[in-house]
C-alpha cells in the first residue's frame, strides 16, 4: 500500500508544472551528455581509422544537410498527429542500433549508409524538446533555465569521456557505448514527459504547409534566418575541428575534454541569464551579441599556440551559442503560429545547425586540409564578423521600418 501511494504521489508530482519541468530539463540533460560522448570525438575516431581531412568534413556535414529536411519532416509529422513521445522514442531506439552499428565501419564508404541513418534519425530531438519546453512553461522567457540540463551534461560528459579513452585503452570506439547508454536513459525519461501541446487544437486550426509559408513570409523572417545560418558557418569550424586543433598542438584527449567543458560554464550562464537578456535587449540583440562572442573566441584560437592555455580562453566560448540558442528560439516562437510551433522550430534549427553548420563544415574540412586549424579560425572569425556587420544593417533598418509604421 505505501509503494502504491509514493507511486501515485510521484505521479502526481510528474503532472505538476515544476514536475513537467524538471522532466525536460532531464531530458536536455540526458541527450546532450550522450551526445558530448560522440559529437566532439568523431572527427577524432574518423582521423584514427584513417580518414584524410576532407573525408572528414564530408562525413561531419552530412547530418547538418540531413536534419536541415529530416527535422522538418519530422517536425511537421509531430504538429500533425500530436505524437511528438511516440517519434521520440523511435528515434531513440532506431539510434542505438545505428551506434551500434558505427564500430564496424572503417572506410569512407562504409561509414556513409550509417552516417546519413544517423542524420535522418537525430535531426527531431531538439525541435520537439525546444517546442515541448516552451509550451510546458507559463513564462517561455524561462526557456533557457530549463535548455542549461543539456549544457550541464554536455560539459560533464565532455569530460569524463575524454578521461575514460585516455585511461581505458580502448581507442575512441568507446564513445559509441556510452551514447547508446544515455539513449536508454532518454527512452526511460519518456515516459514523464508532459504533452506538447497545453490543450487540444482547435479543428478550425489544424496545422498546414500554408501556415509555415505564411510565417517565413513574415518581415525579417527570412533575414534573421540568414543571419543564424551565417553563425553557424563559423561555430562548424570550432564543432569539427577544435580537438584536431588542439591535437595538432600536441594536446592530449583529457586536455580535450577539459577544454570543452570550461567553455560549457560560459553556455551555463548566459542560459541561465537568458530570460532577464530577453526582457533587457531582445532576441534581436542576444543574437547580435553572440556573432561578438564567436568572434572572439575564434580570434583567440587562431592566435594561441599552447595548448595547455587553450582551457583558459574557452571559458569565453560557450555563451555565444547559448545566446544564439536562446535569442533564435525567442524570436520564432513570438512569429509562428502554435499549431506549427514544433515545425517552425524544426526550421530555425534546421538553418543553424543543418544549414549554417553543414556548409560550414565542408569548407572548415577543405581549408584545415590545406592550410591548418589557425589559418580556417582565421578565416572564420573574419566571416564571423561579416555576420555581424549584416546583422546590425537588418537590425536597423528594422528599427526604421518599425519607427515609420508607428509614425
Amino acid at each position: 500500500m505505501p509503494k502504491n501511494n509514493l507511486t501515485a504521489r510521484i505521479q502526481a508530482f510528474r503532472n505538476t508544472p515544476r514536475g513537467a519541468q524538471i522532466n525536460l530539463w532531464l531530458a536536455y540533460f540526458i541527450y546532450w551528455a550522450g551526445a558530448a560522448a560522440v559529437m566532439p570525438y568523431i572527427a577524432v575516431y574518423y582521423e584514427t581509422v584513417g580518414l584524410k581531412g576532407s573525408q572528414i568534413g564530408q562525413l561531419n556535414s552530412i547530418p547538418f544537410f540531413m536534419s536541415m529536411i529530416s527535422s522538418i519532416i519530422l517536425g511537421f509529422l509531430s504538429d500533425v498527429s500530436r505524437q511528438h513521445k511516440k517519434i521520440l522514442r523511435l528515434c531513440a531506439a532506431s539510434m542505438i542500433v545505428v551506434m551500434a552499428l558505427f564500430p564496424n565501419a572503417h572506410t569512407f564508404l562504409t561509414f556513409l549508409p550509417i552516417v546519413f541513418m544517423w542524420s535522418f534519425i537525430n535531426a527531431p530531438f531538439n525541435s520537439i524538446l525546444d517546442q515541448t519546453t516552451l509550451n510546458a512553461l507559463e513564462n517561455p522567457a524561462d526557456y533557457g533555465k530549463i535548455r542549461v540540463g543539456g549544457s550541464i551534461g554536455w560539459g560533464i560528459m565532455v569530460l569524463v569521456t575524454g578521461f575514460l579513452v585516455d585511461k581505458l585503452g580502448q581507442g575512441y570506439g568507446i564513445i559509441f557505448y556510452i551514447n547508446i547508454l544515455f539513449l536508454i536513459l532518454f527512452l526511460v525519461n519518456t515516459l514523464g514527459m508532459p504533452h506538447g501541446r497545453r490543450v487540444a487544437a482547435d479543428p478550425e486550426n489544424q496545422p498546414s504547409l500554408k501556415k509555415v509559408v505564411d510565417m517565413l513570409r513574415q518581415p525579417g523572417m527570412l533575414p534573421v534566418l540568414l543571419m543564424i545560418a551565417i553563425w553557424g558557418v563559423g561555430e562548424a569550424s570550432i564543432t569539427n575541428f577544435l580537438f584536431l586543433h588542439i591535437k595538432s598542438l600536441g594536446g592530449s584527449s583529457t586536455l580535450m575534454g577539459v577544454a570543452l567543458s570550461i567553455s560549457l560554464v560560459g553556455e551555463i550562464v548566459a542560459f541561465s541569464l537568458a530570460n532577464k537578456l530577453q526582457v533587457k535587449i531582445g532576441p534581436v540583440r542576444m543574437m547580435l551579441l553572440s556573432f561578438v562572442v564567436l568572434f572572439t573566441w575564434l580570434l583567440g584560437l587562431s592566435l594561441i599556440r599552447n595548448p595547455n592555455t587553450i582551457p583558459f580562453f574557452q571559458v569565453f566560448g560557450g555563451a555565444g551559442y547559448a545566446l544564439i540558442q536562446s535569442g533564435s528560439v525567442a524570436y520564432v516562437n513570438a512569429r509562428a503560429p502554435k499549431e506549427v510551433g514544433t515545425t517552425a522550430q524544426a526550421i530555425r534549427g534546421g538553418v543553424l545547425s543543418g544549414l549554417g553548420i553543414g556548409i560550414g563544415t565542408l569548407i572548415s574540412g577543405l581549408i584545415y586540409e590545406t592550410s591548418g586549424s589557425v589559418v580556417l579560425f582565421r578565416n572564420m572569425s573574419i566571416l564571423t564578423l561579416a555576420g555581424f556587420v549584416m546583422g546590425v544593417v537588418l537590425y536597423l533598418n528594422n528599427q526604421r521600418r518599425q519607427k515609420s509604421k508607428v509614425e
